[in-house]
């Protein structure tokens, strides 16, 4: 219905127009903005209503963004990302109010889907990408991360509740427990200490300890130590923190002392695999070197010789000689010793029984081929230390203070998280399908055409446009390459 010219002519601020809404006048600010050749209106607000034949202001009006409306935003990461985290979120919503699990979960999507950020771009990139319009409202500018940071380590025990949770969602789960360090120069946080490699590195350190669940082929938990803590403290502090119990650990060999023994042991419900110093008393009493020469059966990878004896009466040492390795050994050691003049024909004897060999301890009575095969699973978590490191680039303490080094090493995990989670999508997603003259079907998966790195490198390629600004939620997509797109519908992203 037209607006009566009476109203119409009623003085009100310039750039405005009248709208009738019921029985009532309101006066809308408007600007312009040009999409290609045309000229396009965009409406502001309300800032005030014709009443009686007088303007009466509603409110101020609107002060112009400082920011630029983004038409053109980065998909095709954050969506594959976000899709691979499945119920993160709604897992951190149980720990953490939703405002703060929001961010959290916002930060790690952002790390994952950009490895080399840092603090400073994170608002960039969160309004360039869809992760804005997925998650729209968040502040994170450097300033506001900062303190961000800061309360969320104050709160540690929320950060220690997520973890734990994982940690306890089911029962008999298999644990790999190691430790990486990180390089951490700096004099504002207390975790900043010279480690046992600080010789070879030259630079101070963090010590992470990192619980791997076997099951799901990704973290479970973690927490940062200063870089001179002995591993040995800093797993029994880790496994009384989190409740390890009803699990089977596996550790490693920088975690053998007579300290940790005596602890595992008391830990009840826990069962652990240890591997131990070949000169370690424990060893050299038992006389477990001296035999090793039962076949290992069952295993279909090579040939393995082994041992097992009761060592205590709460403890069994099992040890395994894997023939190839040991002959390399024996002919590197052979090759050293002569070079530096020091070859000697008792010495050799007596290394000859420990080369290829690895001696574990536990306090179960386990079949030697399940032991031998845990133990040889600990390599994941050497792959997911790989993630974190190479490609996720989280190599280097890049925060100040204490609680900033708790909240962003536990963020660091959720991007560990999601990395993983997208590496499985990889190696699940059939990619193509085709089949023989024969009609045998061969599946290709898109782990085996790209690595993890050149599917994010494609999926950069992927945009979404906003045409038109009056319609805020209609987003189109670009047309990629062909081979990006194929990449791209198969992934469902």
């Amino acid at each position: 219905m037209a607006i009566p010219r009476e109203i119409l002519d009623v003085p009100r601020p310039s750039s405005t127009r009248v709208k009738k809404s019921g029985e009532r006048y309101l006066v809308i600010k408007r600007t312009s903005k040009r999409v290609g050749k045309r000229v396009v209106p965009v409406e502001l607000g309300t800032i005030g209503e014709i009443v009686n034949g007088k303007y009466i202001e509603i409110r101020k009006e609107p002060r112009k963004s400082m920011h630029p409306q983004i038409d053109i935003k980065d998909y095709g990461e954050v969506a594959l990302c976000d899709k691979a985290a499945g119920k993160l979120l709604e897992d951190l919503s149980a720990s953490f109010e939703l405002s703060v699990a929001k961010r959290l979960y916002v930060i790690a999507l952002l790390r994952a889907a950009y490895p080399d950020i840092r603090n400073r771009d994170i608002q960039f990139m969160y309004d360039t990408s869809f992760a804005s319009e997925m998650y729209p409202g968040l502040a994170l500018s450097e300033n506001a991360l900062s303190s961000f940071l800061e309360k969320t380590g104050m709160a540690y025990s929320s950060i220690q509740d997520f973890m734990s949770r994982r940690v306890q969602s089911r029962t008999k789960r298999k644990l790999v427990i190691d430790g990486t360090l990180k390089d951490n120069n700096s004099y504002t946080n207390d975790f900043s200490e010279f480690s046992r490699k600080a010789a070879k590195k030259g630079s101070k350190d963090l010590n992470l300890i990192y619980a791997y669940d076997l099951e799901t082929k990704e973290p479970a938990a973690v927490k940062p130590y200063p870089g001179n803590l002995l591993d040995s403290r800093a797993v029994k502090d880790f496994i009384e923190e989190y409740q390890v119990h009803d699990a089977f650990v596996v550790l490693d060999k920088g975690f053998s002392t007579r300290e940790i023994i005596a602890y595992l042991k008391k830990v009840e419900g826990l069962k652990y695999l240890l591997p131990l110093k070949q000169n370690s008393k424990m060893v050299t009493d038992s006389g477990i070197l001296d035999a090793i020469a039962k076949p290992l059966e069952g295993y279909t990878d090579g040939t393995i010789f082994y041992n097992k004896v009761k060592a205590a009466e709460d403890s069994y040492l099992y040890a395994f000689r894997d023939p190839h390795i040991a002959s390399e050994q024996e002919i590197a050691y052979t090759a050293f010793s002569k070079k530096k003049g020091a070859f000697s024909e008792e010495k050799l004897l007596s290394k000859r029984k420990t080369f290829g060999v690895i001696v574990f301890e536990s306090k179960e009575d386990m079949a030697p081929l399940d032991t031998y095969l845990a133990y040889g699973s600990r390599w994941e978590i050497e792959t997911m230390f790989s993630l974190y490191k190479g490609i996720l680039d989280l190599d280097t303490v890049n925060v100040h203070g204490d609680y900033r080094v708790y909240s962003t090493e536990f963020i660091n995990y959720l991007s560990v998280i999601i990395g993983a989670r997208v590496r499985k999508m990889l190696q699940t997603t059939v990619l193509t399908e085709t089949t023989d003259s024969k009609g045998k079907k061969k599946v290709t998966h898109v782990c085996d055409v790209y690595s993890y790195r050149q599917v994010f490198r494609m999926l950069a390629k992927c945009k979404k446009f906003r045409l038109n600004p009056e319609e805020e939620n209609k987003w189109e997509p670009n047309t990629p390459v062909k081979y990006v797109s194929q990449l791209v519908e198969a992934l469902h992203v």
